[in-house]
């Protein structure tokens, strides 16, 4: 049975398991962090209702635009599939027999599908980041009223 796609991808150009978990980490703590802080800042300034939740998601649009722009500066513009695995693991630009195209000015380029999720969505921005940013919210605005 010939291999598939993520396969090939995965002979081509690896991924070590622990440097992704510890990847994810690392990105999971910078989102429950900032959103903590967020949740603060937000009780502080008494923002209330929709106003609370559109300063948690500019703040966490910022947090994440600037951690792209970091890995973007670290990866020498590869992108945050250098780092993150994104759909798979799976490889842009493969065809079935796994021959890569699209040969880039800096040599063979090899861009990891759907990787700049993992940065944006992944961490828990919609899960443990939201419930910290809430808990530093309600608990600091019903500190100070």
């Amino acid at each position: 049975m010939p291999p598939t796609k993520q396969e090939l991808s995965l002979l081509i150009n690896p991924l070590v398991p622990e440097s992704l978990q510890h990847n994810n980490r690392t990105l999971s703590s910078l989102h429950s962090l900032t959103s903590f802080l967020l949740g603060l800042t937000a009780g502080i300034l008494s923002l209330q209702s929709a106003t609370g939740f559109l300063f948690y998601l500019l703040g966490t649009v910022l947090v994440s635009a600037l951690f792209h722009a970091l890995l973007l500066y670290r990866s020498g513009g590869l992108g945050a599939g250098v780092y993150f695995a994104g759909a798979n693991g799976e490889i842009e630009g493969m065809d079935e027999r796994g021959v890569v195209g699209g040969k880039k000015p800096r040599g063979w380029m090899m861009l990891r599908r759907a990787a700049w999720r993992d940065v944006w969505f992944g961490g828990g921005v919609l899960g443990e980041a939201l419930s910290g940013f809430v808990l530093g919210w309600a608990g600091v605005g019903g500190v100070l009223r």
